[in-house]
């Protein structure tokens, strides 16, 4: 049966600009060492020095390649002091709605421009924390970002890593733990090219698994099976603690992909406790639950240039930072 329907296009004053709010999320990291995971923290670095170096570049040595995508970063300045956007070029054929002709076509841009998906770093004054809020679903998410600044370096020496900042109730539990006996994730489907390529163990094992089956939604788990007898026990202790190393440098290679709208969207742990009367007790690690993160409205203007969406999403970023202050300060504080 064939069937008709009409298409009812909003009517749009000539020079209205279109605006409108969205509800975004707000999530919060920390830059740290890369694949150091029993030293991941540094010193505060002087982000404003680094940003300073980047403005001096040109627009193509901010410019990194991976695999099929580019990306180019830009510092920007806003009401609450200099910051960093990060594009990733769209390529394909754009289309666009022309509410004059009443009709989608093709996108046809002025001069040599191209069509990007942004992503706003805001870097805040302590812990070398950052807030980060996308644009859209397809904009670079924080591994992107932690390729960039390695391939700029602009003042860095060290390698980078950026991993979801995690509650201090995790990390106290995860640094409190004598060990860990179970680690279970999920891998939505996504781009293998958001994994990190030069990792080992358990990291490597998930990258695999992900790069065989990138369409499926993988579910994997670790656990170190109860045994009987001493010897099995001694065993079974040396396989809590090496799950337990693993899993903090699970963290290290793969933690920016960890969250509610991650990659990883599932992340717990069974960890062993010491109880205050001596005993081992048994308790639960979240870690997706455990990442600090806010919803905020963000006032999306349109037709009125980037400017506008950058100072209302660093808005929102340091909103949701001073709103969560405490507790990002706590986390800063209790990573092991």
């Amino acid at each position: 049966m064939v069937t008709s329907a009409q298409v009812h296009w909003p009517t749009q004053a000539r020079g209205v600009e279109l605006s409108g709010q969205r509800k975004k999320t707000v999530a919060f990291y920390e830059v740290v060492r890369a694949k150091d995971a029993g030293n991941l923290r540094f010193g505060h670095i002087d982000w404003s020095f680094v940003l300073d170096n980047l403005s001096a570049l040109s627009v193509h040595d901010r410019h990194m390649n991976h695999e099929d995508d580019v990306y180019v970063g830009e510092p920007i300045d806003s009401s609450h002091g200099r910051h960093l956007v990060l594009a990733r070029l769209r390529d394909g054929d754009l289309q666009q709605i022309d509410y004059e002709a009443q009709k989608i076509d093709a996108l046809r841009l002025d001069g040599n421009r191209s069509v990007v998906d942004t992503t706003i770093i805001c870097f805040l004054p302590y812990g070398n924390v950052i807030g980060v809020i996308q644009g859209s679903a397809s904009a670079p998410r924080p591994t992107a970002l932690q390729r960039w600044l390695n391939a700029m370096r602009s003042g860095i020496e060290e390698d980078l890593a950026i991993i979801p900042l995690i509650g201090k109730n995790a990390w106290d539990k995860l640094k409190a733990a004598e060990s860990v006996n179970l680690f279970e994730m999920r891998l939505r489907p996504a781009s293998t090219s958001m994994f990190p390529t030069a990792v080992e163990g358990l990291g490597d094992f998930a990258r695999h698994a992900h790069k065989q089956n990138p369409d499926a939604l993988i579910t994997m788990t670790i656990k170190i099976p109860k045994g009987r007898g001493l010897s099995r026990s001694g065993a079974r202790a040396r396989g809590e603690r090496r799950l337990h190393s693993s899993v903090q440098e699970f963290l290290s290679d793969f933690g920016s992909l960890v969250g509610p709208h991650g990659l990883i969207d599932r992340a717990i742990a069974d960890v062993m406790l010491s109880a205050s009367d001596g005993s081992i007790v048994e308790d639960k690690i979240n870690f997706v639950n455990d990442h600090i993160t806010a919803s905020k409205q963000v006032t999306l203007p349109h037709g009125g240039g980037a400017g506008p969406w950058f100072e209302a999403a660093v808005q929102a970023v340091m909103q949701a930072a001073a709103e969560h202050d405490h507790d990002l300060r706590a986390a800063v504080s209790a990573m092991p």
